[in-house]
């Protein structure tokens, strides 16, 4: 958080982190009293948040899932050269003798 002149100036990840732990609270406050327009409130709240907060929250995990992704990607594209190729099996067949 920034101070200036007076106004808390929040980051975008702290400003949605906000957001939610709110949106979390309201939910918990629907669940206890059970009181419908609530649960739209939350449900609004909870589609405004995956849509524009989903980014800048989860930033930093959807890079690593990615790349892990690419990873995958890269390990069966090789193995399928490979099966392909047979060069697998040659190995195994040359053992053999």
């Amino acid at each position: 958080m920034m101070i200036m002149k007076g106004v808390v100036m929040m980051s975008q990840k702290g400003k949605w982190t906000l957001l939610l732990f709110v949106d979390i609270l309201l939910f918990l406050l629907a669940i206890t009293t059970t009181l419908t327009p609530i649960y739209f409130l939350v449900i609004l709240l909870s589609f405004f948040i995956y849509k524009d907060g989903n980014a800048v929250l989860f930033k930093e995990y959807d890079e690593r899932k990615k790349q892990k992704y690419e990873e995958y990607k890269r390990v069966q594209e090789a193995a399928q050269a490979t099966i392909r190729t047979g060069k697998l099996l040659k190995r195994k067949g040359s053992c053999n003798k």
